[in-house]
């Protein structure tokens, strides 16, 4: 009797195996984030399913979560040299607006960023505006992780709004 048990045990087991596949590939599973216990000290890799996007597009299909200690992290997202800084709005000029916005969005593999967030407001719209306007059309050289460039998510950085007098 205690081996039938095991033996519908095992059956219930490979059922639930094959609807949890049946759900991950139906897209309805939560994405992966953070580190696989079994990889510890290796970046995490995550898949995206439909994740609420932010401006810029939807996140990267595969990326790795943003830390600055990845392991063999060799490059961290940088601006391409070819990219402009954000223009000023002639409003805020003129009103003496200043602030920091901190922005939080994916670098993909061709440099561009995706799913851009505000995270911490400049405390003027006008300027968030003008940080998430620029982000859009900006360049990033991105991650590399062995010298292998790699999508990453979460990456955050600041830009400084300060009138010259």
């Amino acid at each position: 009797m205690h081996a039938a048990r095991l033996v519908r045990t095992g059956r219930r087991w490979t059922a639930l195996v094959i609807a949890s596949g049946a759900l991950a590939l139906a897209g309805c599973t939560t994405p992966t984030v953070g580190p696989d216990p079994a990889d510890a000290g290796a970046p995490s890799i995550v898949t995206s399913a439909a994740v609420a996007a932010g401006v810029g597009g939807p996140r990267p299909r595969f990326f790795v979560e943003w830390k600055a200690d990845l392991p063999g992290l060799t490059r961290r997202p940088t601006v391409a040299k070819e990219t402009r800084p954000p223009e000023f709005p002639a409003s805020a000029v003129r009103d003496g607006l200043s602030g920091v916005t901190t922005l939080e969005a994916c670098v993909t593999l061709d440099g561009q960023l995706a799913d851009i967030r505000v995270v911490q407001s400049s405390g003027f719209a006008i300027l968030d505006a003008a940080t998430l306007d620029w982000a859009r059309e900006a360049t990033f050289l991105p991650a590399e992780i062995n010298g292998e460039p790699f999508a990453v998510c979460g990456y955050r950085f600041d830009h400084v709004w300060q009138v010259n007098e």
